[in-house]
């Protein structure tokens, strides 16, 4: 891939990540193949979007001597459109291009996942915790230290079946900004779930009425 190609996907996809992403929290309602229903909250911050994209950032003036960090500056620049090809790196080992690839179909308010389960390690260089995702690319998840949130740092292409276990099916997904207090925006309601017959985890069970008040639970198998 050339860099010309990788700067116009970064650009037009970092502004979609502003749009649907920045400053956000998804929530995910999971289910297991034992009608047990858990949670999975996580964050989006702008230093996350670097590693989602892969690329590595060129070892120029541009990056230094500031007071933010050289993620969340990359992250403005292609916001601004002022990113450059002389600003980035792509790396050899072909990964990056892989990431570049599904970028544009991941960037969506809710990473268009119908599952989520643990990394299984496939990849023995790749670090990451937790998987979100569908049948053709997964956002990997890590808990971050200094914030406490669980945030992006990894994204794969492929099947979110071949890098996870302990799989769950998202039956339903929330969208709210950092700053609000609840969840009001419904992103996904899964189809053929009785939703009279489960309970959300708290705090969430109020969100489980608020399907039920538009649903009228239709979706019971």
């Amino acid at each position: 891939m050339k860099k010309e190609q990788a700067l116009r996907i970064v650009t037009e996809c970092a502004e979609r990540y502003e749009a649907e992403l920045n400053n956000r929290n998804l929530l995910f309602i999971c289910m297991d193949r034992h009608g047990r229903v858990s949670s999975m909250e996580v964050r989006f911050y702008p230093w996350n979007y670097l590693h989602m994209t892969g690329l590595k950032l060129s070892e120029v003036n541009s990056w230094r001597g500031k007071t933010s960090t050289p993620a969340q500056r990359f992250y403005e620049a292609c916001v601004a459109r002022k990113l450059t090809t002389a600003d980035f790196e792509i790396p050899r080992d072909g990964l990056c291009e892989l990431k570049l690839e599904i970028l544009p179909y991941v960037i969506y308010k809710d990473l268009r996942a119908n599952s989520v389960g643990k990394y299984n390690g496939k990849n023995p260089r790749l670090i990451t915790e937790k998987l979100a995702g569908g049948y053709m690319a997964c956002v990997g998840f890590v808990n971050d230290i200094n914030t406490g949130d669980v945030v992006p740092n990894t994204l794969l292409n492929g099947n979110v079946k071949d890098f996870a276990s302990d799989i769950k099916r998202i039956i339903a997904a929330f969208r709210k900004h950092v700053e609000d207090e609840s969840y009001k925006e419904i992103t996904h309601i899964a189809k053929k779930v009785d939703w009279a017959g489960i309970t959300f985890p708290d705090p969430y069970e109020p969100l489980r009425q608020s399907i039920l008040s538009i649903t009228g639970n239709n979706s019971k198998p």
